[in-house]
């Protein structure tokens, strides 16, 4: 993944198109210009300029068609919560996090009369 934050931004010249398949949850992050970003499955464009960043809520095709001469990056979404509890408890966290899970099908197995899930 960091691989991605440290790839050289695409420079889109005005009046030219980029095609991205862009998966949920990254940022799209416009360095210089101006561009209509398009969504597949939504009905209205996004005017973005620079020093703006718009997050993609699901995945798919987006197309940026650049109004001015423009640059722009992809980063991707930061560790889930979960991750970053665990890894704040260090070895401690896989095993609380086991423990909390273990209570949890536990508690659905006698609510189910003995079946889990």
């Amino acid at each position: 993944m960091e691989a991605a934050r440290d790839a050289p931004a695409p420079s889109i010249d005005a009046g030219n198109t980029l095609s991205i398949i862009a998966p949920a949850g990254w940022t799209l992050v416009f360095e210089r210009g101006s561009a209509w970003l398009t969504l597949e499955g939504y009905s209205q464009d996004k005017f973005m300029q620079g020093g703006q960043r718009f997050t993609v809520p699901s995945a798919g095709l987006m197309l940026i068609e650049a109004s001015s001469a423009s640059r722009v990056r992809l980063e991707p979404p930061p560790p889930g919560m979960l991750s970053r509890l665990s890894a704040r408890l260090g070895g401690r966290g896989t095993r609380i996090l086991r423990a909390l899970l273990g209570t949890t099908l536990l508690a659905r197995e006698r609510m189910s009369g003995g079946r889990a899930g």
